[in-house]
């Protein structure tokens, strides 16, 4: 693994319709979360999924997903999402999420396996040099953001 990496931090607000009859967020939403997160980082290095499906003809399904559920997150809480990427992808890329609360307390943490596949054949393939380049950039200018 590289020693560079490339994070990108963004925020959600934990809505009712979130949370189970404990009062904490469903563990189930922490996907969405996820997902925010791996959207605004790709959307940080200049890349929108809607190109990569639209322009580029990639499409990125989950394959893998480690979860640890730390704290609970309660209805109405901010949550900071970071998610970091720590090295190049090949035929799959992998995003290292972790949330906090406003207390600044880690809530959950997952790593998430995605894999690239041809949008038209959905047949696996490399990932593509859009994506390469961009990243390659960011790891040479690395900082949070």
């Amino acid at each position: 693994m590289s020693a560079i990496e490339y994070s990108h931090i963004t925020s959600v607000r934990s809505r009712y319709a979130e949370t189970d009859q404990m009062g904490f967020v469903y563990y189930g939403r922490f996907a969405e979360f996820y997902e925010i997160g791996r959207v605004e980082t790709m959307r940080s290095l200049g890349l929108k999924y809607s190109d990569l499906e639209s322009l580029h003809k990639v499409i990125m399904p989950v394959v893998s997903m480690q979860v640890r559920y730390l704290r609970p997150a309660l209805y109405d809480q901010l949550l900071f999402i970071k998610t970091s990427i720590r090295q190049l992808p090949d035929t799959s890329i992998t995003f290292f999420t972790e949330i906090q609360n406003e207390a600044n307390q880690l809530i959950n943490a997952a790593t998430i396996k995605l894999c690239f596949l041809d949008a038209d054949t959905k047949k696996r393939v490399n990932c593509p040099k859009i994506i390469l380049d961009a990243l390659n950039h960011a790891f040479q200018h690395s900082d949070i953001r």
